[in-house]
Formats: structure tokens, C-alpha cells, sequence
């Protein structure tokens, strides 16, 4: 792809309803950087750590910023790239930034199709792969800043549009979860998740059925497989098909750390 609009979003949690908090854009020509658009508005006073859309107000429907972007794309009306697109889509289409069918396309899928090899494709592994930078900040613009760095190298040849399928083959490895009246997690109960299908898949640090009852925990309802309900897939090293499923149908994809974090639960003794 020679022309396209990087984009990277700061929302704080999984459902729309949370908000946008920072909004980094890069215009790509030929993997040149040919211009950029930066759009937050700081919380004055915020002493902590300015990461994940924190230290930053929502301006989901701010019209200002709105408008700014919506100008950006018109003046560079080029498919619209995100590391995670069809996370990131999803907020940008419900307070109607973009347009429902203006063209999206994946780098995590892109980048996967190009080197199959490695193990995970979230930004902080593929970061130290190819050895862009220390660390991923997970600020909007040091995060586009690192894809369009991976995606220079790399030079993806092919791009699928979100919500292209290709034939897959691949099997689930089905692990049941207790029910939510018998979870004894040290965890508190939510709705956090509320309204979310999440299916799980490859290698983590984390038991799959702890993961799973996490997520029951916190309002999701699981699916085993990808299907027309998934609306999450929550990956760990070596995803496989789960993965391309996910992304052939335009399923959020999240690693199973960031799911930690963003239930807060990140470090925390979960044990019962």
C-alpha cells in the first residue's frame, strides 16, 4: 500500500461507551512520514503517569477535535491503518468520526501475513523483534510512531480490507469455565465486559480457564470459538487460526496482558 493514514487510538477500557482520549495520526506516503495530526486535551493539574488515554479528558464528541480529523481525512483521504483496526474502527465509526464503510485495514494482520514465524504480533513483541525502540510508552503517537518504524522494514504486499475472509483451517481447545455462582477468583464481580462474546487463544502466563472465569467475572459471556457472536479475542504466543478467523472477520484482538490491565488485574494476586 503505498498511501495510507496511520492511526492510533487511547480509549482506557473495551467498550465504546469509554470513550477517546487521544487520537494520533501519521500520513504515509511511499514509507515516508509526510505529515501528522495529534489530537487530546490534557487534564491540568494530572500528576500520574500520562499512558492509555490517562491524564487526558474524552473528547469522543468533542466537536473541535471532530472536525480536525474529519478535515485530515479530506485532506489526505487515504484507507485508514491501525495496529488493531478493528478495535480502533469501532470507536472511530460510534461517535462517527468515519463513515461506517470508509477503508480500513489491519498492520497486525498485514505484518503476520508477510513473516509468519513469529510467536505474537502484539506492538510491545513485534517492538523488540525488530528492535525499533526500549519499550512501548502506549501513548498514541510513540505507538503510531512504532508501527510506521515496523511497517517500513517489514513493507507488508499484501493488505486485506477488515472483514476479508480467506479459508482457514483450525480446531479449538475447549476448556470449561466454572459457573459464575461457584467462581471463588479473589476478584470483585462487573459489567465490565457487559455485552462481549471473548473467545481465548495461545500460550500464556495465564491459565486459559482462569482467564475465562476472569472474563465471566467481569459480564462476558465466552465463546469457545470464533463465530458470528465473537466480538473479542484475547491472544497469548502462537495464536494460530483463532487469529486468522478474528481478523478475516474484523473481531477486536487484544493480547491477554492488555486484558489484564485494562480489568485492572495486571500484578494482582487473583488466587482464591
Amino acid at each position: 500500500m503505498d498511501r495510507m493514514l496511520l492511526i492510533d487510538l487511547e480509549t482506557q477500557n473495551f467498550p465504546v461507551e469509554s470513550g477517546i482520549y487521544e487520537v494520533a495520526c501519521l500520513v504515509v506516503e511511499n514509507y515516508e512520514v509526510v505529515d501528522r495530526l495529534y489530537l487530546a486535551k490534557e487534564i491540568s493539574g494530572y500528576t500520574g503517569e500520562k499512558n492509555y488515554g490517562f491524564g487526558f479528558h474524552d473528547i469522543s464528541e468533542d466537536e473541535e477535535h471532530i472536525r480536525r480529523f474529519k478535515e485530515f481525512l479530506i485532506k489526505y483521504p487515504y484507507p485508514i491503518v491501525a495496529h488493531n483496526c478493528p478495535f480502533d474502527r469501532k470507536f472511530l465509526v460510534y461517535y462517527q468520526w468515519i463513515a461506517n464503510d470508509y477503508p480500513a485495514y489491519c498492520s497486525m494482520r498485514a505484518i503476520r501475513m508477510a513473516d509468519n514465524t513469529l510467536g505474537s504480533y502484539a506492538l510491545h513483541n513485534l517492538v523488540k523483534h525488530y528492535k525499533v525502540c526500549k519499550r512501548v510508552e502506549h501513548t498514541a503517537m510513540s505507538d503510531i510512531d512504532n508501527v510506521f518504524k515496523i511497517l517500513k522494514l517489514v513493507k507488508p504486499q499484501t493488505w486485506l480490507p477488515v472483514g476479508t475472509q480467506l479459508r482457514s483451517k483450525w480446531n479449538a481447545n475447549k476448556v470449561k469455565p466454572r459457573t459464575l455462582e461457584s467462581i471463588d477468583l479473589n476478584i470483585d464481580t462487573t459489567n465490565i465486559l457487559d455485552g462481549e462474546f471473548v473467545c481465548f487463544t495461545g500460550k500464556s502466563d495465564y491459565p486459559r480457564n482462569t482467564m475465562l472465569e476472569i472474563a465471566i467475572k467481569n459480564g462476558a459471556e465466552m465463546s469457545n470459538n470464533i463465530t458470528s457472536k465473537t466480538t473479542m479475542l484475547v491472544v497469548g504466543l502462537d495464536a494460530g487460526g483463532k487469529l486468522d478467523k478474528a481478523q478475516e472477520k474484523g473481531i477486536s484482538i487484544i493480547s491477554d496482558d492488555e486484558f489484564m490491565r485494562m480489568l485492572n488485574l495486571k500484578g494482582k494476586d487473583i488466587s482464591a
